[in-house]
């Protein structure tokens, strides 16, 4: 695990020092060091700028986390093919892969960053820093934590579950805990995030970073992925019900405008990135010569009905050219492209889902927010009669979902989850191949990490 931790603090202070116009001021360079970063109520914010800032590297929601699944989804390809991208849609990952080890690693970094808010803003003495921000940065740090924890259970099951900072130095010959014990903390840290505030300053700061609503979206996210085993179904139906119904939330008329503007109504929880920190995603997805990652074709376009609003801006040709292009990342020069984690529109699809589990048909009022997406996109619903059973109408919400979220790098795991990848996505139909392999480098460092079923 040394490998993971090498270079947290310097990418922690990294991120937390670089230019962040969007919100959040920021302690003066001279004066921010290891060792006075959690002395002053400044230098706490500091820490938690940087916390966030670690989600918007290359490696993490810049890249890798969201394009990587989209290859085992079969929704994208890479200018070069090459054998490290394609082989996740073959389901021929190779142990060594580099974009494996990149999301570990980064996902690492990340929840290291968040151990040292949620410990180091406790231990702060009193008068160094108010309560009410203490409390605060401490929920903000385990809003982050469950995040990135969510994304590598999803992605490698069993993982090392780490709660307090490490450094260097530490021993980090760790082995990996249970699928449900991560889920657990996630579940404690995101009811305690839940107590934060529901809005900020600015419009901006409320977006791009974790508030009550963000925790409650993903809470439910949380629970609808780990219902088949918990039985939370009744929990994420509720949770996504008090989203939506909060009033501060809607879904945009014209989808376009969620991926053209910032911040809009629709978005719970919304990365923010800038010229400093450029979304590499996007400036590597458009047709220029910079361009390494574009759609898989006319399989893709053709999930979408003709009358489809979604269908023009998310996937695209332009005139002459057989490539099929990724509409979703176009604000490319400069590359300061959002990236919303969680939206309006996939809390209705949870909760239509989350809602007929726990009815056990297909109800009107989990109808009706399957019918709210697609209403959007200007396309006609099938009467709630014509679905014969729950699992029919589960496996509608869950196509809906892959059309919505297209891109966004949300497919593959949910198809994983219900299983519906095995006909749908996977060139090997196994389930030993739902989870990624744990980095070789890491159980060469580490000893005590086991591997994956079928690696």
């Amino acid at each position: 695990m040394k490998t993971t931790f090498k270079y947290i603090l310097a990418a922690s202070m990294f991120f937390s020092l670089s230019s962040c116009k969007k919100f959040l001021d920021r302690e003066p360079i001279a004066q921010v060091t290891p060792d006075n970063i959690f002395s002053t109520e400044q230098g706490a914010q500091s820490a938690v700028t940087g916390m966030y800032r670690t989600l918007l590297s290359p490696y993490s929601y810049g890249q890798s986390v969201v394009i990587v699944p989209e290859f085992s989804a079969q929704q994208v390809n890479h200018a070069a093919s090459y054998a490290e991208y394609t082989d996740f849609k073959s389901n021929t990952i190779r142990i060594d892969n580099p974009w494996v080890q990149n999301i570990w690693n980064a996902s690492y970094v990340t929840i290291n960053a968040a151990n040292n808010v949620v410990v180091k803003v406790n231990e702060m003495p009193q008068g160094a820093i108010s309560d009410a921000k203490k409390q605060q940065f401490i929920r903000e740090g385990k809003f982050v934590r469950a995040l990135s924890y969510f994304l590598l259970v999803r992605a490698f099951g069993d993982v090392p579950l780490i709660i307090t900072p490490t450094g260097e130095t530490d021993n980090l010959k760790v082995p990996r805990n249970a699928a449900a014990d991560v889920y657990a903390q996630i579940i404690s840290d995101l009811k305690e995030a839940i107590l934060l505030p529901a809005s900020y300053g600015s419009t901006a700061e409320t977006k791009g970073r974790a508030t009550s609503n963000a925790a409650k979206a993903l809470l439910a996210k949380v629970y609808l992925y780990n219902g088949a085993t918990t039985n939370t179904y009744t929990d994420a139906a509720r949770l996504s019900s008090e989203v939506i119904v909060s009033g501060g939330f809607s879904l945009q008329e014209d989808y376009a405008s969620i991926w053209k503007t910032e911040n809009t109504a629709e978005s719970i929880f919304e990365l923010q990135f800038d010229e400093q920190a450029t979304n590499t995603l996007a400036s590597v997805s458009n047709p220029s010569p910079s361009m390494l990652f574009y759609a898989e074709g006319a399989s893709i376009a053709d999930m979408y009905e003709d009358t489809d609003k979604r269908k023009a801006f998310t996937i695209y040709q332009n005139t002459g050219d057989p490539k099929y292009y990724i509409g979703k990342y176009r604000l490319f020069s400069p590359a300061v492209q959002n990236f919303p984690v969680i939206r309006l529109a996939e809390l209705y699809l949870i909760h239509a889902e989350a809602q007929a589990r726990v009815d056990g048909s297909v109800s009107t009022a989990a109808y009706n927010s399957y019918k709210k997406v697609r209403d959007r996109a200007g396309i006609s619903t099938p009467d709630n009669s014509s679905f014969s059973n729950v699992a029919n109408f589960v496996t509608a919400v869950q196509k809906e979902k892959r059309l919505e979220l297209l891109f966004e790098g949300e497919a593959w795991f949910d198809y994983c989850r219900t299983g519906l990848a095995l006909t749908e996505m996977m060139s090997k139909a196994d389930r030993n191949y739902f989870l990624y392999p744990i980095p070789d480098a890491e159980r060469r460092i580490n000893t005590m990490l086991t591997q994956n079923k079928g690696y």
